[in-house]
């Protein structure tokens, strides 16, 4: 069995769906796919694809192995560029895993320019509001709010910004304008929730080293900061959120900042990617194009890398 032409098969079903477009892609026939994948997993005694008549799903097996997968065949081609003097203009996919509203607010704006630079790269976004934690399996970079510190990664900061608390003037001017923290008490909150925290985060509010911790009463919650501003604008209650997010909020009057004398830490966005892809020459370049965004309302910051 051919290894390489197996590793391929194997990407190219997942990707395509289907082993007769795997096939077409691949140019053999979807027997001869079929015979590819099913002495990769006699080799390995796994089944990677569970099949149906209808569909093909990974199994766990198969999720693990894939990450592996595209690394190997990532790292391959990279290095036959490198030796045909290619090295210059990287190729290939490069799957980014980020928050919804950072993704929404800042990387789905840039894409057509830096695919205009890199015209051989495949962006693949995944968006979605998950852990705050390095979790590389199946991405090449992930973006991530906080401080995550994960080992054997290239971390690039991008910025940093706070939270602010804000509401609309619709709202303060039906409900009031809070003063202090023990205000919020008497007020309408949209909270950030999520799996681990379904109930919500707590609100702490800092000043001159006293800090105020509470559980704001909720009157909706998300787990979406798009959703979170959107709640705000239209009036339904006090929110926390990130500055960077709520910037033309901010600016055009759509929200009001509160309690700006009550301080909170700014957070870090930073971008990384495990050190064994970030070689990578299309991982590279993605990397470097991040640092270039206008992350409008954060506090911009050098790079970093960490190993």
């Amino acid at each position: 069995m051919d290894r390489m032409r197996a590793l391929e098969v194997f990407v190219e079903i997942v990707e395509r769906g289907t082993m007769s477009r795997a096939g077409a892609a691949l140019g053999m026939s979807q027997t001869m796919v079929s015979t590819h994948l099913s002495e990769l997993e006699a080799r390995l005694g796994k089944r990677l694809l569970a099949r149906s008549t209808r569909r093909m799903d990974l199994t766990e097996e198969g999720r693990r192995f894939l990450d592996h997968t595209r690394h190997i065949l990532a790292s391959v081609r990279a290095a036959e560029d490198a030796v045909r003097g290619h090295a210059g203009a990287p190729r290939g996919t490069v799957r980014i895993d980020a928050p919804s509203a950072i993704g929404h607010r800042f990387l789905l704006p840039a894409i057509p320019a830096f695919l205009a630079a890199w015209p051989d790269i495949l962006v693949d976004l995944s968006l979605g509001d998950r852990p705050a934690v390095l979790r590389p399996e199946g991405f090449d970079i992930l973006v991530r709010v906080g401080p995550v510190r994960p080992e054997d990664a290239d971390i690039r900061v991008l910025g940093r910004t706070p939270f602010v608390t804000v509401a609309s003037p619709d709202y303060l001017a039906r409900r009031g304008v809070p003063t202090s923290p023990d205000d919020i008490a008497n007020h309408a909150c949209i909270v950030y929730a999520t799996v681990e925290r379904p109930g919500g985060q707590r609100w702490d509010f800092i000043r001159d080293g006293v800090v105020r911790s509470l559980r704001p009463p909720t009157v909706a919650r998300f787990n979406d900061g798009t959703a979170i501003s959107g709640a705000a604008v239209a009036g339904l209650g006090i929110a926390r959120t990130l500055e960077v997010l709520i910037a033309d909020e901010l600016a055009d009057g759509r929200l009001v900042r509160l309690l700006d004398d009550w301080s909170v830490e700014p957070q870090m966005i930073s971008a990384f990617a495990p050190l064994a892809r970030s070689h990578i020459p299309a991982v590279a370049a993605t990397l470097d194009y991040l640092e270039t965004l206008p992350w409008s309302g954060a506090t911009s910051a050098s790079s970093e890398t960490c190993g």
